[in-house]
């Protein structure tokens, strides 16, 4: 349970094997390929362009599929648009979708509802573009045509900013023009111009002049309303085949969608093959592939790659000094899900602790506590538990969904044990009052009443883990081997912190104010210890002894750490205050007959709802933190990175097998 040892593998292989290799090795999905510095090394001239025609394929489906996403009415929940769940599919179903696929066209039946689709809308609005131009002159009963073959006058049809029209059409008409308004709006005005063609020119300087514009109407030949009916029965037309194509696209487009997904995530692996053969050394004859496995694994891996592999020569070592391995963590079913907060941080290298087991009560603890609310707990478990059995993904990909329900049976404790249940619920609703002395009895402090005892708690427990920490990092001093570190640096700073709390206790606790004095003393010698210790990197005694004094001031940074934790008192009160708030709004209601049962409702729903999720978030987001800089920053070096073994990647599709 803590970061599992990894072993480095060699592979070396005839070059015409070398494809199913790697294919092999990304099915079994253990080893991890390490890009190797190729000096001489024999490139492979067909792989560039090979991953350029998966990449372009691949945009190929991205595209189809989104296309059909917009039409295809998929059965998702709201959970989809927060963690997109995957189409759980046997081989079977598989071939039987890309066999569909085929018979009906594949791509070119896809891409020719989206060419069609694209043309029909582009048609549709230049009909409409053609309408609206056309509308205001509808009364007009010349045929378009006749106008154009006029050979001595010029016809204009144009539009005008109301405000301009007159003072445009008195300037209009010194030439000689004739205006016609056919219509007018709030803010235009729509008119024809009749002109003699030698003076084109000046009424075209005119139009400049007061912003008109100027309809071209040389594609029509009939009347207005001659085109409008043929521009109508156009649109209808073109409605018509549409919802042909959409019908089309509703019987069809689920089984092609589906596909469209198998084949993505196939053409994803082979993306991924094709670019991990780039990592690997080649020569005319040979490959040779170097990578890590984890030990565990690589008894069961070897022998499988033998059996299929007859003159495949395979090799693993231990690490060497200056390895870096990467971090797979391995915990129990209590602890690994866990592993969500230490990812959010960072790995540890290979040569320290797994820190996972060592925060995960803490981190329950602490979460349980800033939330304070059993019923809160119970929702939070049975939701998280629900999304867990319901959610179509990858285990591994629910482990924040196990988080989730540990720490619910932690706050369902803690709301008990500090009577935290929908705040005051069973006291501020008097049809509720039996639940009442079941409440006190489980209730071991009231936070609103008492909140010094919950201060008091929170800064021991916050104590408790600061002096964890600086046990974690002397056992691994001892483990290094770094024992002056380890005596000097943690074990001789834990013993003064201790004293420091044990004098503090004989002046405020009557039993122990006996041994004060020892106390004292005890406290001065630890001083006095660390003020010898600290400075023994300098090299003058003077600089010895002031390092070592300044050492002590080390106290305050503790005792800023400890008040960090207060933050658990702040946050178990706001969920307190907020969920009593909630329940004296409800009761507000209850006078007003019949509507204020409904208000009361919404208001209690919505309310405690809203308290949960803020409050769940807020406890996450400060126990992380008080990991994060507390207690990590005592022992945590970090700089690891986790293990990314070549493996199938699965982005639409989960097999069946993956999900029992």
């Amino acid at each position: 349970m803590a970061i599992l040892p990894m072993l480095r593998l060699f592979l070396v292989g005839h070059k015409d094997e070398e494809e199913n290799v790697v294919s092999l090795l990304q099915n079994l999905g253990a080893i991890e390929i390490e890009k190797i510095n190729k000096d001489n090394d024999f490139d492979l001239d067909w792989l560039p362009s090979k991953i350029s025609d998966i990449s372009r394929e691949l945009n190929r489906i991205k595209s189809n599929i989104l296309f059909l996403k917009d039409f295809i009415e998929t059965k998702g929940s709201v959970i989809d648009l927060f963690v997109p769940q995957k189409l759980p599919l046997s081989s079977k179903e598989k071939e039987d979708l890309i066999g569909n696929f085929n018979n009906n066209g594949g791509h070119d039946t896809i891409e020719s509802w989206q060419s069609s689709l694209e043309e029909i809308r582009n048609s549709i609005n230049t009909l409409l573009q053609d309408k609206e131009i056309l509308m205001p002159f509808e009364n007009l009963n010349i045929p378009i045509r006749i106008i154009r073959e006029l050979k001595y006058v010029d016809v204009f049809f144009c539009q005008i900013r109301k405000g301009d029209l007159e003072k445009f059409a008195e300037e209009i008409r010194n030439y000689l023009a004739d205006v016609s308004v056919v219509k007018e709006t709030s803010q235009y005005a729509f008119f024809i111009i009749t002109a003699h063609r030698d003076i084109t020119t000046e009424i075209r300087g005119i139009f400049s002049k007061y912003n008109v514009t100027v309809f071209n109407l040389e594609k029509f030949s009939g009347t207005p309303k001659e085109e409008l009916s043929v521009i109508e029965r156009k649109i209808d037309n073109l409605i018509k085949r549409r919802e042909n194509i959409l019908r089309e696209i509703k019987e069809k487009g689920e089984i092609l969608l589906n596909a469209l997904y198998v084949q993505y995530d196939s053409h994803q692996d082979d993306l991924v093959r094709y670019e991990h053969l780039g990592r690997i050394v080649h020569t005319k004859k040979m490959f040779f592939i170097t990578g890590w496995i984890k030990e565990k694994d690589a008894k069961k891996i070897k022998e499988i790659l033998e059996a299929r592999f007859e003159d495949l020569y395979i090799e693993t070592s231990a690490p060497g000094p200056d390895d870096e391995p990467p971090i797979a963590l391995e915990n129990n079913s209590f602890v690994s899900p866990f592993e969500v907060v230490t990812g959010i941080y960072g790995y540890p290298n290979s040569k320290e602790f797994d820190p996972t087991p060592l925060l995960a009560p803490f981190f329950a603890v602490f979460f349980a506590l800033c939330l304070t609310d059993a019923f809160y707990g119970i929702i939070l478990s049975i939701l998280s538990l629900y999304l867990y059995k319901s959610l179509v993904i990858e285990k591994h990909r629910k482990k924040l969904l196990k988080l989730l329900f540990v720490c619910g049976l932690f706050t369902i404790i803690a709301g008990a044990i500090t009577g935290g249940w929908f705040g005051n619920v069973s006291e501020a609703f008097t049809f509720l009052a039996f639940f009442e002395p079941i409440r006190k009895r489980l209730t071991l402090f009231d936070p609103l009443k008492d909140p010094i005892i919950f201060l008091g708690l929170s800064l021991a427990l916050g104590f408790i883990q600061i002096i964890f920490g600086l046990f974690v990092k002397m056992l691994l001093n001892l483990k290094r081997k770094q024992y002056k570190e380890a005596i000097f640096d943690q074990l001789f700073w834990i013993i003064f912190l201790l004293s420091i709390i044990l004098t503090g206790g004989t002046f405020m606790v009557e039993g122990l104010k006996s041994i004060s004095k020892p106390a004292i003393y005890f406290t001065l010698i630890m001083a006095i210890a660390l003020v010898a210790t600290q400075g023994r990197h300098q090299k003058s005694i003077f600089l010895k002894i002031t390092s070592g004094l300044g050492s002590l001031y080390s106290v305050i940074s503790y005792l800023s750490d400890v008040l960090s934790y207060s933050r658990l008192l702040a946050l178990g009160l706001a969920t307190g205050v907020i969920a009593t708030v909630v329940n004296e709004l409800v009761k507000t209601f209850s006078g007003i007959p019949i509507l204020g049962t409904i208000i009361g409702i919404i208001v209690f729903i919505g309310g405690h709802l809203f308290n949960m999720v803020i409050n769940a978030f807020g406890a996450f987001v400060h126990s992380s933190r008080l990991q994060f800089v507390e207690f990590f920053g005592k022992f945590f070096e970090g700089g690891g990175r986790e293990f990314n073994p070549l493996r199938k990647i699965r982005t639409y599709t989960i097999e069946k097998e993956v999900m029992k």
